[in-house]
């Protein structure tokens, strides 16, 4: 690829594709890269299937051209090829572990991800590729001579953190060691998190409610095998083969092994096992099922085409709700308006409360006005059975109208939204307590809403969950909860007003809705946000109502797009309401409510906290003292127990962990052992949406590596697992963008110290010597992943809203690792001619050519970008001629991946077609790195790079950001420095 004559030809020809049509009389071979042309053709070089013979001769003649897409050497690949480029060399066991990182997310019935080494040679339907254009690394996995003493290591069974199983666990290390007490346990604003000596913590990705298999599943009490001293459950790695006894491993404690539990028993033979808890759905107990109920909160402030778009889904969501859940409706304009859907069904007659909105209303006022008491409670008024009301709620969402006249252009509409969602509150509080565990009928909503009120019938919980849907276009303009007033005038809150405190509005409005999120989890219910409007409608304030009871925040321009109908339908399908019917048996629940989650461990690891949706569970740890926790608190930390009002199967938590443990003195802790383990254990309780208590426990071990081991002893056992290390540092950056909103450039300094710490431990270098630094393949990525998470929405508050700010953050927070690592890295594919399928290509301008086209996956965007030359030919209509069907082909290709993945994504995302100039094409260039950037120089003129002298503009990036270049070579700088400061 060094050779001059190749570079020379594509960039002398790429001027005269323009004026060329797309060959014809061809065929190729895309697994062999072997070609027929037209002779007619020999102008094209060696770039397009109708290339001539002697081009091809060219290419067998030389090797390190032979190509089978005119654009990479078969044997070389996207990253290898920009470390030649750069002239670095690699060897070729190095080579192919380096350039090759394609995490391919395989689906499992664990929701699990593999991380597997993929040829693009070989496979040609590669679709995601982590490709950065360049780590500007070479690697090695040639250990040092003075290092070679690693060989007498005991080499540990490495925890699995790569490959697919029915745990839904993945580590950032597959081992890791005991750790020194720190003198400073302060974790202050200025230090954020602190970096201990791994700098990367102990963490792991868990998703509670992942994909299961029915042998996981045990139809039994599970407290028979719960230990009496922590409340551990029984593991097979406490259990031995002949014996009657198991060893709770979180306390030490024997127990008597019970008689139900033979060596065949799942909870022996898998280290995840689901008991389905006996109630009324499995001994066939006449007691009333309690489905969750949902209360729709419909914003009147709309267009007509918008709100008839609307209406329309709201009668679709009808059909896919149990006949047997409850119901309610509340529309919000200027004022509130509840509806009784009960004197509808009972006598005929619409009837509805309409609150002013304009203040803050008491529960005390709430009662009076909505008049509920005991002989007329919510259930049965408000909210009603799907099946005994479906007619009147059809009527109603049918004659829903606007709310008023026109606006003059000077004002925003009026929206009472915060008192909207504190009436909506209320009702599933005073629902709630209704159902009380004496069977007497409630106070109507008078009794305190933080009282835990049960009722349970062999073990299942009756108590009533709800859902909140909230789907708004606007913001708040009046009442608690406004975010700007009324005029037009008065500017929407930014990111700068915020970190500058020039905001009226935010304050009030956020403390309004921290009360109602503490509510709505004492209620085990959620607020499901559907925002699309083209401004911003207050959902920063209202995050935690929606992110710590295991809500959903989904946002776009309009309702009328497909973009809202898909989310809503995926939306359904994800609360799994279908569970519990006679055609699927009960057995496969993929969705919960009142979820709990508790985390026991051995004594020799301490956990930090937990980043993800949920909040700590106040009542369990009055109840009961929790484990001893990390005096370094990670996200929601300080206890081993947390709740969360719903989860889905995809919801995906990050657990961080502490093992400092060991005395400063002499450097050991009592008792520890040559080939130890850490035992962790997560139990989920939680209730189907048909009302079946269950229990999920999930037991691993973890081996602590040597307490002497050297850096290079995690390298030489590929114990780093760099996708998964990147979604937890990832989601750390945002809890302290959370904590500490003010401090966006110190966040931005952890981050980098993070990184030079990073790389100067697991780095080998010469001191003073930057061209001297090796990773090792297993680490060589994950500098690339930092660096695109510092150009990010993530990090960067410019040009974009806090309110798409917070939607992208939540998202970042639930998903699976696989989502995650798109979100921080999109992955791009090309398509040209000799390659008329997906090939993965770095994300570098580079790769954008004019004879391509190009497909990136952002996760919330998918766009499909034409090259300049591309796009003149469909101008030109080359695709509708039988002469070009291979033309048209090409074209179908991107199409047809971009739509296989519009089928899957939830939320749906963004999609766009655009060629190189179009306005669409912004989404691309902002995201991929600036190798070929215009530059500012002298006298107001601009100068392109010499390299791209004579080529179109297509791969040109107008910006002033440094490229992974520059960004590679000042890290490289900074780690081998001796004078840095850590």
């Amino acid at each position: 690829m060094n050779n001059p004559s190749f570079y020379g030809s594509y960039y002398t020809q790429a001027a005269t594709y323009a004026s060329v049509a797309p060959s014809s009389g061809y065929s190729t071979d895309p697994t062999k890269g072997v070609c027929t042309a037209n002779p007619a053709h020999r102008t094209l070089g060696n770039h397009y299937p109708g290339a001539s013979e002697n081009t091809a001769t060219y290419c067998s003649n030389d090797p390190a051209s032979n190509t089978s897409s005119g654009y990479y050497p078969t044997q070389e690949h996207p990253q290898q090829q920009q470390l030649y480029s750069q002239g670095y060399t690699l060897n070729t066991k190095d080579a192919e572990m380096v350039s090759n990182h394609y995490p391919n997310s395989i689906a499992s019935s664990a929701n699990r991800y593999t991380t597997r080494a993929t040829h693009a040679s070989d496979n040609p339907a590669v679709q995601t590729a982590y490709t950065q254009p360049c780590n500007r690394f070479e690697t090695s996995t040639v250990l040092p001579p003075s290092e070679k003493s690693l060989d007498q290591l005991p080499l540990l069974p490495l925890a699995d953190s790569t490959v697919a199983n029915d745990d839904n666990l993945c580590w950032t290390w597959t081992t890791y060691p005991n750790t020194v007490q720190p003198k400073e346990k302060d974790c202050s604003a200025a230090n954020f998190f602190p970096l201990r000596e791994m700098v990367v913590p102990l963490a792991c990705m868990y998703a509670p409610l992942g994909a299961l298999s029915i042998k996981h599943l045990v139809l039994d009490s599970s407290t028979q095998g719960q230990c009496g001293n922590c409340g551990a459950f029984l593991s097979r790695h406490g259990c031995r083969p002949g014996e009657h006894q198991w060893v709770c491993l979180s306390c030490q404690h024997c127990h008597a092994l019970p008689p139900s539990y033979t060596e065949v028993h799942p909870a022996r033979l898998y280290d995840t096992v689901e008991y389905l808890l006996p109630g009324p759905r499995c001994v066939g107990e006449d007691a009333e099922l309690r489905y969750p109920a949902f209360l729709f909160l419909v914003d009147v402030c709309l267009h007509y085409e918008e709100l008839t778009a609307l209406k329309a889904n709201l009668l679709r969501c009808l059909e896919w709700l149990p006949s047997r859940s409850l119901v309610g409706i509340i529309c919000f304009g200027a004022r509130t308006t509840v509806w009784e859907l009960g004197s509808f069904t009972n006598e005929g007659i619409a009837k509805s409360y309409i609150i002013r909105g304009n203040v803050s209303y008491e529960d005390s006022e709430l009662i009076k006005q909505l008049q509920i008491s005991q002989r007329r409670p919510v259930r049965g008024r408000f909210l009603l059975p799907l099946e005994e009301c479906h007619f009147g709620l059809t009527t109603l969402i049918e004659e829903i109208q606007g709310d008023g006249e026109p606006l003059p252009s000077g004002l925003r509409p009026m929206r009472t939204t915060g008192t909207a969602v504190s009436i909506a509150v209320h009702l599933l509080e005073s629902l709630r307590q209704n159902n009380r565990s004496d069977g007497k009928p409630g106070q109507g909503g008078m009794g305190n809403p933080s009282e835990p009120i049960r009722m349970v019938v062999g073990g299942a919980s009756m108590k009533t969950t709800g859902k909140i849907l909230l789907f708004t276009s606007g913001p708040c303009t009046r009442g608690p909860g406004a975010i700007v007033g009324p005029e037009k005038a008065e500017m929407m809150r930014f990111h700068r007003d915020i970190i500058e405190d020039n905001t009226p509005y935010y304050a009030s409005s956020y403390a309004f809705y921290n009360k109602l999120a503490t509510r709505l989890s004492a209620a085990d219910a959620c607020l499901d946000v559907f925002s699309f409007s083209l401004d911003q409608t207050g959902v920063m304030e209202m995050r935690n109502c929606v992110n710590l009871t295991g809500g959903t925040l989904i946002c776009g321009d309009f309702f009328t797009h497909e973009q809202f109908s898909n989310s809503l339908k995926r939306y359904f399908d994800r609360c799994d309401l279908g569970a519990g019917r006679e055609d699927s048996g009960g057995y496969v629940a993929r969705c919960g409510f009142g979820v709990s989650m508790e985390i026991h461990t051995s004594p020799n690891t301490l956990v930090s906290g937990v980043l993800g949706p949920c909040n700590v569970d106040v009542a369990a740890n009055k109840a009961k003292p929790h484990r001893t926790t990390s005096p370094v608190q990670i996200g929601v930390g300080g206890t081993t127990r947390w709740r969360v009002s719903t989860l889905d199967q995809c919801v995906t938590f990050a657990f961080v962990f502490d093992t400092a443990i060991l005395n400063e003195t002499n450097g050991a802790s009592p008792g520890r052992r040559d080939g130890e383990t850490r035992f962790i254990q997560f139990v989920t309780t939680y209730t189907t949406v048909d009302g079946q208590r269950r229990v999920r426990v999930t037991s691993t071990l973890h081996p602590v590596a040597p307490q002497a081991s050297p850096p290079v002893y995690y390298t030489q056992h590929q114990a780093f697992d760099q996708t998964c290390a990147s979604t937890v540092i990832a989601r750390m950056l945002i809890c302290i963008l959370e904590k500490f909103p003010k401090k966006w450039d110190d966040t931005k300094r952890w981050l980098d110290t993070l990184l030079v710490k990073f790389v100067r431990r697991y780095g080998t270098y010469t001191p003073n010597l930057p061209d001297s630094l090796r990773l090792s393949p297993c680490l060589s990525l994950f500098p690339s992943f930092m660096f695109n998470l510092r150009r990010s929405e993530y990090m960067m508050v410019i040009n974009i809203s806090p309110d798409e700010t917070t939607f992208k953050r939540h998202w970042l927070m639930r998903e699976p690792v696989d989502n995650c690592v798109r979100m921080i890295q999109p992955t791009l594919d090309s398509y040209d001619l000799e390659a008329p399928y997906a090939k993965a290509v770095p994300l570098d301008s580079s790769s954008l050519r004019s004879d391509a086209i190009v497909l990136m996956d952002a996760f919330f965007n998918l766009h499909i970008m034409w090259g300049a030359t591309i796009f003149e030919w469909i101008q030109a209509g080359y695709h509708e001629t039988p002469d070009y069907a291979h033309f048209a082909r090409l074209l179908e290709a991107p199409e047809a991946d971009a739509q296989a993945a519009l089928a899957q994504r939830y939320p749906y995302p963004r999609f766009s077609r655009t060629d190189a100039n179009g306005s669409e094409a912004r989404h691309i260039k902002t995201r991929v790195n600036p190798s070929v950037a215009y530059s500012q120089a002298g006298g107001g003129t601009l100068n392109r790079p010499a390299a791209s002298a004579g080529d179109d503009c297509t791969n040109l990036i107008y910006t002033d950001e440094a490229s992974i270049e520059k960004f590679m070579s000042s890290l490289k700088q900074m780690a081998v420095s001796t004078e840095t400061k850590s």
